[in-house]
């Protein structure tokens, strides 16, 4: 909880600007019933009716300079807000953005959202309002026990021993709060992600015709949440309802004792409408601060939350040449894109994800000389798109050490590193944005005619040219609008624009037709001269003119060789290319 003043730090000058202001506002609070105090017994009851007029015009002094800095502290606090919201927004997206894979393979989209939503929008609450006015209802209390003290200390005593007792109270109230509302933000958290899966997957909700059950998991997921306000709520008002009574009979009791003491003389009557009214910023101070504290019980989750999250270790980021050993040769590292060679070389790399109880690499051992072309086949499940993900540092090997151009992946800049691979993955993502951002999403700079010459080299420039907008048009979330094949023409040119030494191609025409399978294995051969190229391939077609090929079966590399070698030896490839071939000449018949 307390480095969430750490986000404060960056606006100290605004901070202490509302600090001195909440001081005026709570000393204007104070003062004006002591102003009417001296109406009362030098006015009213000593009939100086000369005196009347100064003393309002006081009065209207401190309402005016009231209004004028509750202004400046309206603005001020919702302008410490919104820094403070973007702060900590900001910090958790460059988290998010430097999380690895394996981060995301176990946390839901959804929860992910709920952190930088709702969970930031507590905290901002707590940094610029609850804190703040929290400050200035401390500040209250305080200056209005010493006026108490000053104006009659026995009255003084009945009006703060019942705060402090309902202050004791309260903060009790506050830890039993902090696990129930622990439980309400993992609440809220699994209803962003119901949403989210159930919006993501929309499509295959109206296929299935599942929209009721869809309904019925959210409506679920909303009564779990409804069901824990309530639960909090009836916690917090059974508290409240008893910690609120104890300062409301500190007030009958200054009535009772204030007026026998006025009735005796002791005190004048002035002083006990003073008194009075001190008793009510008392009341008002108290209530308010009791109130913010079911909110502040609801922020301390929320940190938790978010510093979950900003805590979460980095298991792979750039080495720091000062203190990383394995980055000694960091400093060598070739800087131009000409000294990028692309070799690639696994030695004994195992690898198996955190929530696998198999391996899903095993032993492997594999070079890819620069400028080369590699296709990797096998069934699903075998390790391909693990593979290629280790090239690129998305994953580190259980075991073992991938190189490139000679030198550990881990001991490379990331952003170097991953500045020279192109990779289109079998799951063509696109941005909601236009053609041309998309293309251009690697190289932001790059020229119009640089984005279509890539275009045309991918098949793509006859169907974008086509559209009423051209490459100006703006595409759905995920690329809605285009078919398959038109998202997979686009992600290519997107990754031909980097004119990369390495260049990935996981499975990424599954989505076309023969014929332009066609066009772009020729497009493809033009781009491969002089880069290393990996292929994933489930059509042969596609393998066979590769440079060399692989075929994974279990993790494994169970054969290897060119396609003239492997379809000779009679293996799994073999029998793969004939049933493709065999199918292939089926649908040529049946056409």
């Amino acid at each position: 909880m307390l480095r969430l003043f750490d986000f404060l730090r960056p606006h100290k000058k605004l901070l202490v600007q509302l600090i001195i202001v909440n001081v005026l506002l709570s000393a204007m609070l104070t003062a004006a019933p002591l102003i009417i105090k001296r109406i009362v017994d030098q006015v009213i009851d000593a009939k100086q009716y000369n005196l009347l007029m100064p003393y309002l015009g006081v009065l209207l002094l401190i309402t005016a300079v009231r209004a004028t800095t509750t202004y400046f502290y309206s603005y001020g606090q919702n302008k410490m807000g919104q820094l403070v919201m973007t702060g900590v927004r900001t910090a958790l997206y460059r988290k998010l953005l430097a999380l690895p894979y394996s981060f995301y393979d176990k946390e839901q989209t959804g929860r992910l959202m709920s952190r930088v939503s709702s969970d930031v929008e507590s905290t901002r609450i707590f940094l610029s309002q609850i804190l703040i006015e929290s400050m200035s209802h401390v500040l209250t209390i305080v200056l209005a026990s010493l006026a108490f003290l000053q104006q009659d200390p026995y009255l003084a005593l009945i009006a703060v021993v019942p705060i402090l007792i309902s202050g004791a109270a309260m903060y009790y109230a506050h830890h039993e709060l902090t696990e129930p509302w622990t439980s309400q933000h993992e609440r809220m958290a699994q209803m962003s992600a119901t949403l989210q899966d159930n919006l993501a997957g929309i499509k295959v909700v109206k296929a299935f015709a599942q929209e009721e059950q869809a309904q019925g998991r959210f409506q679920e997921v909303q009564r779990d949440v409804r069901s824990g306000s309530l639960s909090i709520t009836d916690l917090w008002s059974k508290r409240w309802a008893l910690i609120g009574s104890v300062p409301r009979f500190m007030q009958l009791a200054l009535i009772f004792v204030g007026g026998y003491r006025v009735m005796n003389g002791e005190i004048s009557l002035g002083t006990l409408v003073a008194i009075l009214s001190l008793s009510l910023l008392l009341l008002g101070a108290v209530n308010a601060l009791g109130t913010q504290l079911n909110s502040v019980s609801q922020t301390a989750t929320a940190a938790v939350r978010i510093f979950e999250l900003l805590d979460e270790p980095m298991t792979i980021q750039s080495p720091l040449p000062s203190s990383d050993p394995v980055a000694v040769e960091y400093k060598r590292i070739p800087r131009g894109v000409d000294e990028w060679r692309g070799e690639i070389v696994y030695n004994n790399v195992s690898f198996i994800y955190p929530t696998a109880k198999a391996r899903t690499l095993i032993d492997i051992n594999l070079r890819i000389p620069a400028g080369s072309s590699l296709a990797v086949v096998g069934a699903t499940g075998s390790g391909k798109s693990t593979l290629i993900h280790l090239i690129g540092r998305y994953y580190d090997p259980t075991s073992g050490h991938v190189q490139v151009d000679g030198r550990d992946v881990r001991s490379l800049d990331l952003t170097n590193l991953r500045s020279q691979i192109g990779m289109v993955a079998q799951d063509t993502l696109l941005f909601s944005t236009t053609i041309a951002e998309n293309i251009a999403f690697g190289r932001p700079d790059a020229s119009q005619a640089e984005i279509e010459r890539v275009a045309k080299l991918a098949q793509a420039h006859d169907f974008i040219t086509a559209m009423p907008e051209g490459y100006e048009t703006k595409i759905g979330e995920r690329g809605a609008g285009l078919s398959g094949g038109q998202r997979q023409r686009i992600a290519i040119a997107r990754a031909m624009l980097l004119d990369p030494r390495i260049l990935i191609l996981d499975d990424s025409m599954s989505a076309v037709d023969a014929e332009t399978e066609r066009l772009l294995q020729a497009a493809i051969a033009t781009v491969m001269k002089g880069r290393t190229t990996v292929l994933v391939a489930h059509r042969l077609a596609t393998a066979q003119h590769a440079d060399h090929i692989i075929v994974l079966r279990d993790g494994q590399i169970v054969e290897q060789g060119t396609h003239a070698e492997l379809d000779a030896a009679g293996g799994h490839y073999h029998h793969v290319l004939e049933m493709q071939q065999m199918s292939a000449r089926e649908s040529l018949e049946a056409a």
